[in-house]
């Protein structure tokens, strides 16, 4: 194994770069890739002083799935960490567990992702590698994850890039092509990170509603009920009142899971118009 490419999509990300930068142990043969989409604060900055080659794309290029497969083009290692910048690593040594799982990868693994988390609080397993193959991904990863936090083998990727159309769920739609594929997709248990991103309420409503319209069109996404929007908001504003999440977190979560609900209400067929 020669080292790990870590690939990070940015836009004006000052708040939040520095502190994951922080916690990447890199080593001799990993490289950091820093994808940026526009910054007009000290991103680019911070990351060129962390030794980050910059791929800037203009904004109105801009997808999720494009900007990584920028980034993806110009790494040089046989795996990939696919890393949000406003998703923190939980633990210090995130590299190092994503390294020593990928040692214990069977052959035909194609991805492998880490929990994303909004506390402790949320937190399943602590450690082991769970495999997923064909039938067992129906449902999806079920852990909130997935392009913020997931490594990738490059030789799989350079035969299959990301949908650079994708409204959103790039990453899943990628992982449905490579279960079908054949190929085996995991969850790195102890390779968790924190979500921080401080946008406001209405960005996340609509990226709840884009979310789940996108992702129920490739897999099969439960119908949220109101007695379980009410429990999950419950359980957040708990974390929150105990001071095991920011607030800003919990409106995040809160507003993405009041768009999911939303979205959920409206049939997927064309011919039923949804509300803009």
């Amino acid at each position: 194994m020669n080292g790990i490419s870590i690939v990070i999509r940015t836009k004006n990300s000052s708040a939040t770069l520095p502190l994951v930068l922080s916690r990447l142990r890199r080593e001799d043969g990993d490289e950091l890739i820093v994808v940026d989409s526009g910054s007009t604060d000290d991103t680019v900055r911070i990351a060129e002083q962390a030794g980050a080659r910059i791929v800037h794309i203009a904004s109105g290029e801009f997808t999720y799935g494009r900007s990584l497969n920028r980034g993806f083009a110009v790494a040089r290692n046989d795996w990939i960490l696919s890393l949000s910048s406003h998703c923190i690593p939980g633990p210090d040594d995130l590299l190092g567990i994503y390294r020593r799982a990928i040692r214990r990868f069977p052959e035909d693994l194609a991805a492998a992702a880490g929990p994303m988390l909004y506390s402790d609080l949320d937190a399943a397993m602590g450690a082991g590698v769970t495999l997923f193959h064909g039938d067992d991904f129906a449902g999806g990863f079920g852990i909130g994850a997935g392009n913020p936090n997931c490594i990738y083998r490059r030789s799989v990727w350079s035969g299959r890039s990301f949908d650079e159309l994708a409204e959103a769920s790039e990453d899943y739609e990628w992982y449905v092509w490579a279960i079908r594929a054949g190929w085996t997709l995991a969850i790195v248990h102890a390779a968790t990170v924190y979500y921080r991103s401080q946008r406001g309420a209405a960005y996340f409503f609509n990226k709840g509603r884009i979310d789940y319209r996108a992702g129920r069109k490739l897999i099969v996404l439960p119908r949220p009920r109101v007695s379980v929007v009410c429990s999950h908001s419950a359980k957040l504003l708990l974390h929150a009142l105990l001071g095991k999440m920011p607030y800003h977190c919990f409106i995040a979560s809160f507003w993405h899971y009041i768009g999911t609900y939303y979205e959920s209400r409206w049939p997927l067929d064309p011919g039923h118009p949804r509300p803009a």
